[in-house]
């Protein structure tokens, strides 16, 4: 009995104090994306606006409790009801709490009336402790005949509540699927035949319960689009879930499916009589429209829109926030386009307001803030394509502009300006990081002006500012650019040594864009300079900074900047930290290297070598690599792939090696070998690879007559094999390079080059290949009479694919130019 005292005592403070609490204020999380969009505020007319749909509960004769003072008294009103939902878990005192939830027995519970089992039932719902929640409605309905305390719809919708926090709450979360808005919807169901079996209006679902199934599938969709984090070093269980969805195709079906639910439950509120089925209130489309702001998707971004002329207050700030995150969400330059045409809804509506009412203060939830232009800067970065020339970067710039010179001229208050219009370090970090990809030639100037206009404005650049300007100057390919780079690198360090301001302390990732800004540039102090920085990078990790490690990314982009030079230093100092690489692996001493070489780092030099034709070198490197690998463990092996080889046998075609033409089938057999053995993430061998070969073939004309001879039957052995792979299928380059190959190894009137070149047209006819190259080729290796013969004499003197029957040409890429093709070939 102590105890049962103790819990009811508690309750009556709790429920005394909620009683007196009567918000005018909600605040909406509104999701986008990974991000909550913070400080977005509906304001509610009055506290019958949200109970409009609900009946109040009938007075019940004061109860009295046994054990307190008969001085307390508790009456099951609409108003009390409103006052405990409104109940903050985070003003519980924790011991309180325990002490509440700690019962051992439904007995204990068996003097408490409607409105404490509903605080109870909201307090395990803010702790997601979904099956207590149950137990006690439970046994609600089980007693209600004997104790005549009937579970009313704030009972139910905790419940709910209880479901939904579980399901976020409990990784992996989206394992149950669809389990949560089916929990709610057995307790809307249970609530409908409760209420027609008894005709008690406790039973009655209202708005709350509908809009709490709505909450549901919100919920349900945050799971489904959560994405991976590119700086999370472990995937969570819902990033890997989306990456396999979205490989499957099954991503749209299943967000189709939610939002087709979630849309029927706003369909059946409206079309309802208010009384069986209630209708929507302003909570109810917000909820649906922060549901389809997930989905980034057009067509459901505009049924997000559709909704808006039904929100009762115009131009409601985080209504409109949201439909503008379902148009950003898209990626799309439509939705960006909408996107900017909302928040100019929202800006002639302040003005407006303020020029027909200039005496009386503008309300924080009308017309856009900052959240708004954030959101609309992001719809443009979104949208934002590599190559764009900047078009998506100007586009965002201007609205920020606006927010600028809003800032600097609005007649608003100093505390409003900044709520409405004061940008902030992210908006500023997305545009520069928008200008680094949009291959405009003056980004690196643009990210400049941004980063001295974020200051003058009074926002601190952050390490974000200062890397996504660091990435602009290193997509600039240019010494000046990555001398602007080393110089903000060393500005960052500076400030970071004078403030101690970890916001600005450069990391990793600041380190890398520098050394690739130097790996871009034709420079001969490239190699020395990023070298220079990877080893500061190794200094601070061995002092401690253990965030500072460079991995083997790092290496690479300094091996590619040394090859860059072109020149035997180059070579050797590139080689060099390969073969510290490799110590490093062997034997563990980080004095040589910090990680451990991979494929890339050798498929750079010889991709270097091979573009300065030297087969030698790319031989060298492969040996390296090989003998490497056959010392090391299996995890750490480095297993030569489609493009390491493919760049050996494309040295060699350039090279005057004797017995090219041999030395290219071996590489080739090798791709081969290693692809019918089960290697099969190493690559396989592609079309490229066969036309490389046989390219070499045609390179052997300067060879000796049997070296000649031997070329030739290589490049038919190679081309045979092609048509027989089920790996891949000659094109329009193979026959290029056969048609050069018997023209250059084979007489020019002998009946075996007649034969080979009529053989190798009426195949590539019959494939739909021939285009202007093609043709040219044919004409060239082709005895003219047999020329004519198929052409006719006047497409010999002026060859064009124009000519030709349109079969020959079905599977030809766009048209090229015979200009630039003889230019090419010749």
């Amino acid at each position: 009995m102590k105890r049962s005292n103790e819990i009811i005592l508690f309750i009556i403070f709790t429920t005394l104090a909620n009683a007196f609490l009567t918000p005018s204020r909600v605040t909406l999380a509104i999701p986008y994306k990974n991000c909550v969009l913070e400080e977005k505020e509906c304001i509610r007319s009055n506290t019958q606006h949200e109970m409009s749909s609900i009946p109040a509960t009938p007075l019940r004769k004061p109860e009295r409790i046994r054990g307190i003072s008969s001085d307390i008294e508790f009456h099951t009103t609409s108003s009390t009801l409103d006052g405990f939902s409104c109940q903050n878990s985070k003003k519980v005192v924790q011991r309180d709490r325990d002490l509440l939830l700690s019962y051992k027995s439904l007995d204990e519970l068996e003097d408490l009336n409607v409105v404490q089992y509903a605080s109870f039932i909201n307090e395990l719902a803010n702790m997601g402790d979904a099956t207590k929640a149950e137990k006690i409605l439970n046994h609600m309905l089980e007693t209600s005949s004997m104790t005549n305390v009937i579970p009313n719809s704030y009972c139910f919708s905790g419940v709910m509540k209880a479901h939904i926090r579980s399901f976020r709450n409990n990784p992996p979360r989206s394992i149950d699927g669809l389990s949560a808005s089916e929990k709610c919807n057995a307790l809307l169901d249970q609530m409908n035949e409760l209420y027609r079996n008894t005709s008690q209006d406790e039973y009655r679902p209202n708005t709350v319960i509908y809009n709490t199934l709505l909450k549901a599938y919100a919920e349900e969709m945050s799971a489904l689009v959560c994405k991976p984090s590119k700086y999370t070093v472990e995937p969570t269980y819902e990033a890997i879930l989306h990456r396999d969805l979205k490989r499957k195709g099954e991503m749209y079906n299943l967000q189709k499916q939610i939002v087709s639910k979630a849309v029927g439950v706003v369909k059946m509120m409206e079309d309802g009589d208010g009384i069986i089925i209630p209708n929507p209130d302003v909570y109810t489309y917000c909820t649906i429209i922060s549901l389809l702001a997930k989905c980034e998707d057009v067509e459901i971004a505009a049924l997000a829109e559709s909704y808006l002329p039904m929100v009762h207050e115009k131009f409601d700030t985080p209504t409109y926030n949201a439909v503008i995150s379902a148009w950003a969400s898209t990626g799309t330059l439509e939705g960006a386009m909408r996107a900017t045409a909302l928040l100019e809804d929202m800006e002639r509506a302040i003005e407006d307001y303020i020029e027909g009412d200039s005496s009386s203060d503008l309300p924080n939830n009308f017309g856009p803030n900052s959240v708004t232009y954030f959101t609309v800067i992001s719809a443009w970065v979104k949208c934002c394509r590599i190559g764009d020339n900047g078009f998506a970067a100007e586009k965002a710039e201007s609205v920020l502009n606006k927010m600028v010179t809003k800032y600097k001229s609005s007649r608003f208050q100093e505390k409003d300006r900044e709520y409405r219009f004061k940008p902030n370090v992210i908006a500023y970090s997305s545009i520069i990081d928008c200008w680094s990809k949009s291959g405009c030639g003056d980004a690196a100037s643009h990210a400049k002006r941004l980063l001295q206009g974020m200051r003058a404005i009074g926002v601190d650049p952050n390490v974000y500012s200062y890397t996504s300007a660091l990435t602009a100057f290193a997509r600039s390919k240019s010494y000046a650019g990555a001398l602007d780079a080393s110089a903000l690198l060393e500005e960052m360090k500076e400030l970071y040594k004078k403030t101690g301001t970890e916001a600005i302390k450069p990391t990793a990732v600041t380190y890398f864009a520098v050394i690739d800004a130097w790996a871009r540039c034709e420079s001969k102090e490239a190699g020395s300079r990023s070298e220079a920085l990877i080893k500061e990078m190794e200094e601070l990790y061995r002092s401690g900074d253990r965030d500072m490690k460079p991995d083997v990314k790092f290496y690479a982009r300094v091996i590619a900047a040394h090859v860059k030079t072109a020149n035997n230093d180059g070579d050797k100092k590139a080689l060099s930290i390969i073969r510290n690489m490799e110590k490093f692996c062997l034997t563990g001493d980080e004095s040589y290297a910090l990680a451990k070489p991979n494929i890339v780092c050798y498929n750079t030099i010889i991709s270097s070598f091979a573009r300065r034709r030297n087969a030698i070198g790319a031989f060298k490197v492969l040996n390296q690599m090989d003998q490497f690998t056959s010392r090391v463990a299996e995890e750490d092996k480095v297993i030569a792939d489609e493009h390491t080889l493919n760049s050996v046998i494309y040295a060699i075609s350039k090279s005057s090696l004797q017995g090219k033409a041999k030395k290219a089938l071996k590489m080739l057999e090798r791709l081969e070998k290693s692809h019918i053995n089960g290697d099969w993430k190493h690559g396989k061998p592609s079309t490229k690879s066969y036309n490389l070969v046989i390219a070499t073939c045609s390179h052997s004309f300067k060879c000796s007559e049997e070296e000649k001879e031997r070329a030739l039957a290589i490049a038919f052995n190679v081309y045979n094999r092609l048509r027989a792979s089920p790996l891949a299928q000659p094109d329009r380059y193979t026959y290029i390079s056969m048609l050069k190959t018997c023209g250059k190894l084979l007489p020019p009137n002998s009946q075996q080059r007649t034969t080979s070149v009529e053989a190798l047209f009426i195949s590539c006819c019959d494939q739909g290949l021939v285009d202007d190259s093609v043709l040219l080729n044919f004409v060239l290796a082709a005895p003219k009479d047999l020329a004519t013969a198929v052409l006719g004499e006047n497409a010999v003197t002026n060859p064009s694919v124009a000519t030709l029957p349109s079969a020959w040409t079905r599977h030809t890429p766009k048209k090229h130019s015979l200009q630039k093709m003889r230019s090419i070939i010749l």
